[in-house]
């Protein structure tokens, strides 16, 4: 589902100043979860190699969140947008692109406000957990 992220501030892209920009997860293809995971193994190697600490745990991952989120905005911009693009956002905007991956790798995808009321919600039936 196509949504939209909003930029604290915006980022220069082909010569455009963008505000915001489109993000998809459900876009996203194989391809995309395993570059999002090679960049972010790069990051993680280039980090150890300082010496500094880097989480393996996906869940943890702040490398691999972010490329998550940065993949989910390319895939909504195939033609548009390069990763490279998105290597130059600065600020809580990385916090808010880092968020966006966090919350796909927990599945905790965000629903637009309007279909988030309870009508059309399933019913829920009770499963009995006594032994027959």
């Amino acid at each position: 589902m196509r949504q939209k992220l909003e930029l604290k501030k915006p980022v220069l892209i082909n010569g455009s100043s963008f505000k915001e920009l489109e993000y998809n997860f459900d876009e996203m293809t194989c391809e995309d979860y395993a570059m999002a995971a090679a960049y972010a193994d790069a990051k993680s190697l280039a980090a150890s190699q300082q010496g500094k600490p880097n989480a393996s745990v996906m869940e943890q991952n702040i490398n691999f969140l972010m490329y998550l989120g940065m993949f989910s905005i390319k895939a909504a911009n195939k033609e548009l947008i390069d990763i490279s693009d998105l290597e130059r956002i600065k600020g809580f905007d990385l916090v808010e692109i880092t968020r966006l991956g966090r919350n796909f790798i927990m599945g905790r995808l965000e629903e637009p406000s309007a279909q988030n009321s309870s009508e059309g919600q399933s019913e829920v039936t009770p499963v009995s957990t006594t032994l027959e």
